[in-house]
C-alpha cells in the first residue's frame, strides 16, 4: 500500500493498529522539524538526537493512546515537549576532558569567511537570546518560528489557551529584542 500521500492522522491511525511501515514515513516527515525543535529546546545536538529517538519510541509504545482524527503533529510535539521537560529535570552531566582533540579542517563553498563569521555570530546571539527565555516562552518561540506550528497547535501541546500562548510569544519576542538590540550594534 502506498502511504506517501496519506495524511499524518491516517498514517498514525494505521500505526495505532500495529502497522510499522506508516511509522517509518512519519519519522521521515518529521525528522527535521522535530529534531530542530528538540535541539533548540535542549541546546545540545547529541542529546537532542537521543531525545528524538526516545520520542519516536514513545510514539510506538503509546500508539494505542492516539485518537483519530486528533492532529498527529500536535500529539507528536506534545510527546517531544514532555521528553524535553523530563530532560530539564535531569542533573547536568559532568564535562569530560578529551586528550589530543585537534580541529578538523572542512573545505566548503559558500559565503566568505568574514560573512560566515558574521552570520555565525548573529546565529549564536539569537540562540543565546532564545536559550535565556523562560521555558514557556522558549517553547512557544521554537514551536512557532522553527517548527511552524499554529498557535492552536501550540496551545494543544503545552496545555494552555491560545491567548496565553500568544502572550508568551509577545513577551518572548520583546525579551529577545531587548537582549539583542545593544549587542547588534
Amino acid at each position: 500500500m502506498n502511504h506517501q500521500r496519506e495524511p499524518d492522522e491516517r498514517l498514525m491511525q494505521q500505526v495505532a493498529l500495529g502497522q510499522r511501515d506508516p511509522l517509518d514515513l512519519l519519522l521521515r516527515r518529521y525528522a527535521s522539524p522535530l529534531l530542530t525543535f528538540i535541539q533548540r529546546m535542549i541546546g545540545d545536538r547529541h542529546r537532542a538526537e537521543e531525545l528524538f529517538q526516545e520520542v519516536f519510541l514513545a510514539v510506538w509504545i503509546r500508539r494505542g493512546a492516539y485518537r483519530f482524527p486528533r492532529s498527529f503533529r500536535a500529539w507528536l510535539f506534545g510527546i517531544a515537549m514532555n521528553k524535553c521537560r523530563a530532560d530539564f529535570r535531569r542533573p547536568a552531566p559532568q564535562p569530560i576532558e578529551l586528550d589530543d582533540c585537534s580541529p578538523v579542517a572542512v573545505v566548503a563553498r559558500g559565503p566568505s569567511p568574514p560573512e560566515a563569521a558574521v552570520a555565525a555570530k548573529r546565529t549564536a546571539m539569537v540562540a543565546t537570546a532564545v536559550a535565556g527565555l523562560p521555558v514557556a516562552q522558549r517553547t512557544v518561540v521554537v514551536l512557532r518560528i522553527w517548527s511552524g506550528l499554529s498557535y492552536g497547535e501550540i496551545a494543544n501541546i503545552v496545555g494552555r489557551s491560545q491567548g496565553t500562548v500568544r502572550a508568551n510569544m509577545f513577551h518572548a519576542l520583546k525579551a529577545i529584542r531587548k537582549w539583542l538590540e545593544p549587542r547588534m550594534r
